[in-house]
């Protein structure tokens, strides 16, 4: 299906220099009107009865730790675990691979993931490869912006955990 102009009706004055020249409209803007399709995906792989519920960052980070494994000591990952209104998780996705010194957070990235599954909630994870879980300035400052940008949507950010081999550092546990 292509779109045809109805010149006739129109005012000289109306028309653009290029349907002004004669050249035909669907030839000139034939290389501008191929889109890219977008296509939005959340493959449910677990039962809605079978999701695990997290209500405590303890419990967070049993369920995420095993997604470090291959990154814990060698360089920064970030994951976001992505929850519905009964804290229920529908699933996790790895947000960025970073350096043995940081990874980026976008809180646009986290925005997308949380739109495209209906999620209402979400806790972020990062590890630090020097076992430091100490929260950083910059960590402190992306968890800040991620929570004002969830709530302008009515959506929550519930926690970013630093992850650590045996342990872990809470965002929210540690009442910053």
């Amino acid at each position: 299906m292509s779109y045809q102009l109805n010149l006739s009706p129109m005012k000289e004055e109306y028309l653009s220099p290029e349907i002004k020249t004669g050249i035909e409209p669907n030839l000139h803007f034939d290389d501008l009107t191929r889109l890219s399709e977008v296509e939005i995906r959340y493959k449910l792989k677990v039962q809605p009865r079978d999701r695990p519920r997290v209500t405590m960052a303890m419990e967070a980070y049993k369920l995420i730790r095993p997604f470090f494994d291959d990154c814990l000591h060698h360089h920064e990952e970030a994951w976001i675990m992505l929850l519905n209104r009964n804290l229920k998780v529908l699933g996790v996705a790895r947000l960025s691979v970073g350096n043995q010194e940081n990874t980026i957070i976008d809180p646009r990235t986290v925005l997308q993931l949380m739109l495209k599954t209906n999620s209402t909630c979400s806790i972020i994870f990062h590890n630090h490869p020097s076992q430091n879980l100490a929260f950083s300035p910059e960590d402190l400052k992306v968890t800040r912006n991620i929570m004002e940008a969830c709530r302008l949507l009515n959506m929550n950010c519930l926690d970013h955990v630093i992850v650590g081999e045996e342990s872990y550092s809470s965002y929210s546990e540690g009442g910053y």
